[in-house]
């Protein structure tokens, strides 16, 4: 399935939830996803997601964050992987150090 989200960001709920889908706004624009591929948070997480390997489109992403990257929890700024497997990083954004989520796993699909 080709859905329009990206790996640790945040999307506004809009609709209620129901047992098979979850109603988004990306980008001003209401996309139902199915409720397997969302992970529902009362709260932001405190640590920073890990996103390897995502899809991106090469023209709209920069070189450094092809591969995969990290989400800060503060700011939401992606931030290239760092290079050895560090238990903290500083945002070079928002300037505060949050703890690096590594063994987090995205939802799986079904």
């Amino acid at each position: 399935m080709d859905l329009p989200l990206r790996l640790g960001a945040w999307y506004r709920v809009v609709a209620p939830v129901t047992a098979l889908e979850v109603v988004v706004s990306i980008q001003g624009t209401r996309v139902a996803v199915p409720r397997p591929y969302v992970e529902l948070r009362a709260t932001p997480p405190g640590e920073w997601s890990v996103v390897r390997n995502p899809k991106v489109r090469p023209e709209r992403t920069p070189e450094g964050l092809r591969q995969g990257y990290i989400v800060c929890p503060g700011c939401r700024r992606r931030v290239q992987l760092p290079a050895a497997r560090l238990a903290e990083q500083l945002c070079p954004h928002c300037n505060e150090t949050f703890p690096i989520a590594w063994d987090e796993r995205p939802p799986k699909k079904p």
